[in-house]
């Protein structure tokens, strides 16, 4: 699961950081003037420390140092469990809809259920409030013993609200994506489990009935084998900034996060969903591949299509996308949440 989350979030190509400060498209978060600034939070006799873009947390637990940027332990314990270690290359993602940026570190110390995952995780997201002039911790949410949110609110987190993107198409540098053909289509997987897996690119034409009764018109869903809606995972805003990258192997894809799906549990941070689109030169039109749980409270789509191609005129470079297809795609998905959606499903049918 180390592997899965980071993968999620740190985006290297195009997207940049320096020193301290964060851009996406025209967006830009300044942490330069705070860097090295200490923020505490304490609830439930737990104790959080968080050290802003640095590493000055000493932490030594079972004989060894390390320095870290996050740092949790239980009030009057004299013991040191570091949940996370600065990386400059960690890029945040803005999303409209939370007004939020939100940065993902799978780096802390060993997790204690290894069988659940490596290291221990800590998400941390700075909510828009323009009434804050400081940064200031207002909640930690615990996910469970290795997964944590950090909820910070400060003025420079806002944005000003693009014009809503209506024809579907996306631009990151000098790369665009034109997704008007396939707006509104509904695509479906169905897993291992019968569950499908519905999405709709760039609406909400997907129409989801919630366990409390409320009807929602959402972009994406889970259905249950009787084609129950189980599980809403996102709501089309209009206002997604993507970002677009190549693969190791130089296969061009564009990865899209939306922070507005149900509460992760009762009171819980919204869950997140991240959609993929890969290009595949054999794939006129759009076919989900993959679908899963990829992390507490994380969901994750990968859609093979021709128009994620950056050359898609180019003959040549399709054919040599279409040999490395076959080699890409791993399985990043864990049964982590998809144990959980099929739990809520059983309980439908009975």
């Amino acid at each position: 699961m180390l592997a899965l989350i980071a993968s999620l979030f740190a985006v290297s190509n195009g997207q940049s950081s320096s020193n301290c400060v964060y851009r996406q498209g025209g967006l830009e978060l300044d942490l330069l003037g705070f860097k090295g600034k200490f923020l505490n939070y304490e609830e439930d006799n737990f104790q959080w420390t968080y050290t802003i873009c640095s590493d000055s947390l000493s932490c030594l637990h079972n004989s060894v140092s390390v320095n870290a940027m996050v740092e949790g332990h239980a009030v009057g314990i004299n013991e040191c469990h570091y949940w996370g270690i600065y990386n400059e290359s960690t890029q945040p993602f803005y999303d409209f809809a939370v007004a939020s940026w939100i940065f993902n570190y799978s780096n802390g110390e060993p997790c204690p259920d290894q069988s659940q995952q490596q290291n221990r995780t800590t998400t941390i997201a700075y909510n828009c409030n323009p009434l804050v002039q400081q940064p200031f911790i207002v909640d930690v949410f615990t996910f469970d013993g290795c997964n944590a949110l950090i909820q910070v609110e400060w003025e420079g987190a806002c944005q000003p609200a693009p014009p809503p993107n209506e024809h579907c198409e996306f631009r990151y540098g000098f790369q665009t994506l034109n997704l008007s053909s396939i707006q509104g289509q509904s695509l479906t997987f169905t897993d291992d489990n019968n569950l499908a897996w519905k999405f709709s690119p760039c609406s909400n034409n997907l129409n989801c009935t919630t366990s409390h009764g409320t009807k929602l018109s959402v972009m994406s869903e889970v259905n249950d084998p009787s084609g129950q809606c189980i599980k809403f995972l996102g709501v089309w805003s209009g206002d997604v900034i993507p970002f677009y990258d190549r693969t190791i192997f130089g296969q061009d894809y564009w990865d899209f996060f939306w922070a507005d799906g149900e509460e992760c549990g009762e009171g819980g941070p919204l869950e997140i969903l991240n959609v993929r689109y890969y290009c595949n030169p054999k794939i006129a039109g759009a076919q989900i591949t993959k679908a899963g749980g990829s992390g507490p409270c994380q969901f994750r789509i990968e859609v093979d299509t021709n128009l994620a191609c950056a050359n898609a005129s180019d003959q040549n470079s399709f054919k040599q996308t279409e040999k490395l297809v076959q080699r890409l795609n791993k399985d990043i998905f864990t049964d982590y949440e998809e144990n959980d959606i099929k739990k809520d499903a059983q309980q439908l049918v009975l």
